[in-house]
């Protein structure tokens, strides 16, 4: 299986799903919270999928601890700033492997 494809597929889902957070947090946009979820599910599968590929182990450390932040993330208040810092820190160990 080829891990690029899930790098980039994971990639754009998780920058769209970050925006749609930061957009409704402002009050930009107004979305059902379904496909906010609908998001969030879908990159929770496609990292876990990535766990599965021939990634470098470093990878998949960064991989495996961007996952366990969007595990945790619901734990946080939705908007607050718990919820804010967890995103942003899967979100930035997430790119770390892109760039």
């Amino acid at each position: 299986m080829n891990p690029e494809i899930f790098l980039w597929t994971g990639f754009m889902i998780y920058s769209v799903n970050y925006l749609i957070g930061w957009f409704l947090f402002f009050r930009i946009i107004s979305i059902d919270k379904r496909i906010h979820q609908y998001f969030y599910s879908i990159l929770i599968l496609n990292l876990t999928i990535l766990l599965f590929t021939e990634l470098i182990f470093s990878e998949k450390i960064f991989v495996m601890l961007s996952l366990i932040c969007l595990i945790i993330l619901p734990f946080g208040k939705k908007g607050g700033i718990f919820h804010i810092a967890v995103s942003s820190a899967g979100y930035i160990l997430f790119s770390l492997q892109i760039f």
